[in-house]
């Protein structure tokens, strides 16, 4: 098979065919990636911003493969690198989340220092007429991002790629409190892009791991899928739309894609190279949901429309009981014995994002099922 390059108004995005996690094959393909994109400027100061969702080892599928942050720190190894994120459900101290991801070791064979996002500066972001002073991280005054997210499916955003991963940039808990201001999957995939373009110009390169990605109930408890590229590119909203190309969804019907394509305008790429998408590649089961609830909603079938309810429900068997959900609900509809108050619950589904354990759950009610 070809490598495929998507040609965008001067902005390419490329894709490059790569099996498997040696360092020495993916420093290989990067490197070709990233002489084919021909950067006008490599920045001298660069932060790597992985996808650190979770605690979790490289191979549950959950985080940016650190094999991906070894080979671009050697590409990269002239300039001042460091790696930052921070976890919205931080439970645990952030060493834990360096180990386990696989970062902690990078660090200290190169030498480079890892930093949780949390001194910050406002943004003014618009949203509905209305200014909302957020938060992002300092270190965007003296660096510019190296984006490396993980290909996933997300509940609320349907992928979470290039554009989801910079939502990281506004540090901890934060993000999960601005669920409750932002309640719907449009309104908060508005704010998302509102929030990308003001930062915009600081992302010189977005490098996405999706040599094994994850399908269905993503961000964290869907099913692994080996995909089997790299995605290289210089804007992730075009990142984004060549994702979903390789997919083989339509990335208008991505909302953020769709805000973007509507307020702000992007070219349909040309595509060159023997071009094959992933068949059958699984959306989450809530696309379909939010969907048909909101069609309902808007003609008005109200007898039918109450009936037609989702709600995140919690495993027993499966709970240890580490109290990230209750931390991180927006709206604390988690009672500190682990009781939801359905009344508070604004479907957001940061606890099932979240949860270490896969012990959340999204259950259906009956006139859902039917329907979906």
């Amino acid at each position: 098979m070809y490598d495929i390059i998507f040609f965008v108004m001067g902005k390419e995005v490329i894709i490059l065919e790569c099996k498997d996690y040696s360092v020495d094959l993916i420093y290989e393909k990067l490197k070709k990636g990233i002489e084919l994109l021909k950067i006008n400027k490599i920045p001298e100061k660069i932060l790597i911003k992985p996808n650190m969702l979770s605690a979790r080892q490289p191979e549950e599928g959950v985080t940016t493969h650190p094999a991906i942050i070894s080979a671009l720190i050697e590409i990269f190894k002239n300039k001042k690198i460091i790696i930052g994120d921070s976890p919205a459900g931080i439970s645990k101290p952030i060493e834990e989340y360096w180990e386990k991801c696989g970062y902690k070791e990078i660090g200290d064979k190169y030498k480079i220092e890892l930093k949780k996002f949390e001194n910050s500066f406002p943004l003014d972001i618009c949203v509905n007429n209305k200014v909302y002073k957020i938060p992002v991280t300092s270190l965007l005054n003296d660096f510019s991002i190296l984006n490396a997210p993980k290909f996933k499916t997300h509940n609320l955003t349907t992928i979470t790629v290039g554009v989801k991963n910079l939502y990281g940039l506004i540090p901890g808990i934060i993000k999960s409190y601005l669920h409750s201001k932002f309640i719907t999957p449009y309104e908060f995939s508005f704010f998302l892009i509102e929030f990308y373009k003001k930062i915009e110009e600081k992302i010189f390169l977005t490098v996405v791991d999706g040599i094994t990605g994850m399908e269905g109930d993503g961000p964290s408890a869907g099913n692994l899928r080996n995909i089997g590229y790299l995605i290289i590119g210089e804007k992730p909203i075009y990142v984004d739309y060549a994702c979903c190309k390789l997919i083989g969804i339509k990335p208008e019907k991505v909302d953020f894609i769709e805000i973007y394509m509507d307020k702000y305008g992007i070219e349909k790429p040309e595509i060159i190279g023997d071009f094959k998408e992933i068949k059958n590649f699984q959306l989450p089961s809530t696309k379909k949901y939010f969907f048909i609830r909101n069609k309902l909603l808007s003609k008005f079938i109200l007898p039918i429309a109450k009936f037609f309810k989702i709600a995140p429900v919690i495993d027993k068997k499966k709970c240890k009981k580490c109290f990230t959900c209750y931390n991180i609900c927006p709206v604390k509809a988690i009672s500190n014995d682990l009781k939801f108050n359905r009344k508070k619950c604004i479907l957001c589904l940061c606890c099932f994002e979240v949860c270490p354990y896969k012990a959340i759950e999204i259950k259906k009610s009956f006139i859902a099922r039917i329907f979906t």
